[in-house]
């Protein structure tokens, strides 16, 4: 008797937790979300989260609240989400700076291949090659002949070191053997405003912020990072087109949540963001900014994840970059 009463009380203590997963699972959401943006309030990542945010809420049927984190550059907030209850509550909206830091072989306190389940790839957004209206620079293959004749290197304004644009720099050296001189910067406002001026005539970035420029003629478009052509800049033919294929490279957004999040719990997500970015408002807003529309199942984005990391970490052993 006494062993059949064992039998049943470790049958319970089995079974109990499993059901009340289970139910859970069926049950989700049932509390507000957290999604966690490693990123300050008002940057391109954070503007796309909170675009996206009624919409998400009202498909999953809870309360999604933003939760800016930051602080040394995102990783405090990415750790912050590595960490969470893989419950469902606690998400992350990361942007590329997620695959490229592990590129580069920064020290972190998580793996962003093992500590996350990749959810749906949100958007992408390709960077732009542009140049001072001053110099005669009409695409890439102009820079890269001419770079062989600048004694020091032509100068390229650079946001920051580890940035994409850096990497890209770098590919662009290291793939068609330019002789760049890059000069880096504490963000893209001063690498734009010595890009403006003349004194750094050629300048890489996303797209957002170079758009007024281009439009006031105060820039010149050269290429734009991608397979194919922008809507918004229809007339900038991309690096492909010109012979680069190796410069291709976009800025990307997408959704994570902690590796042990139940299956069921991630479909959920997944299935909610992808109706999100079918919202035709939503997809009218992200298009006129710039942004590819993706919002596919988790497989495509986990796939792309590798892949950025691979290839970028490829240019960072090619160009010895090293990055505290």
């Amino acid at each position: 008797m006494n062993s059949l009463y064992k039998f049943a009380g470790t049958f319970l203590l089995i079974v109990t937790p499993l059901l009340a997963l289970s139910q859970s699972n069926s049950e989700y959401p049932n509390r507000p979300i957290k999604l966690i943006v490693p990123q300050a309030a008002g940057g391109g990542l954070d503007q796309v989260a909170r675009l996206m945010l009624p919409k998400l809420s009202e498909n999953l049927g809870q309360a999604v609240i933003i939760d800016n984190r930051g602080s040394a550059g995102g990783i405090a907030g990415i750790d912050i989400a590595a960490k969470a209850s893989p419950d469902g509550y606690t998400l992350l909206m990361a942007s590329a700076t997620v695959a490229l830091n592990t590129a580069l072989g920064m020290k972190l306190p998580y793996d962003a291949e093992r500590d996350f389940a990749p959810i749906s790839l949100a958007v992408t957004i390709p960077l732009m090659v542009v140049t001072h209206p001053a110099v005669p620079y009409k695409n890439v293959k102009d820079i890269v002949e001419e770079s062989k004749k600048v004694t020091g290197g032509l100068p390229i304004a650079i946001a920051s070191i580890g940035t994409l644009p850096h990497l890209l720099a770098e590919a662009m050296r290291f793939k068609s053997q330019a002789n760049l001189n890059l000069i880096f910067y504490k963000g893209s406002a001063p690498a734009s405003l010595d890009a403006l001026s003349g004194t750094a005539p050629i300048f890489i970035d996303s797209i957002g912020p170079i758009a007024t420029h281009v439009a006031a003629n105060k820039f010149h478009p050269i290429a734009l990072t991608s397979k194919v052509r922008s809507p918004l800049f229809p007339q900038v033919p991309t690096v492909v087109e010109q012979g680069f294929p190796d410069l291709v490279g976009s800025a990307f957004y997408g959704f994570l949540s902690p590796a042990k999040t139940p299956i069921a719990i991630q479909k959920r997500i997944n299935q909610a963001v992808a109706a999100t970015l079918s919202n035709p408002e939503i997809r009218e807003k992200l298009l006129k900014q710039g942004y590819e529309i993706f919002g596919g199942p988790p497989e495509e984005y986990a796939s792309f994840m590798k892949n950025e990391i691979s290839r970028w970490s490829q240019i960072v052993k090619a160009a010895n970059i090293k990055v505290e």
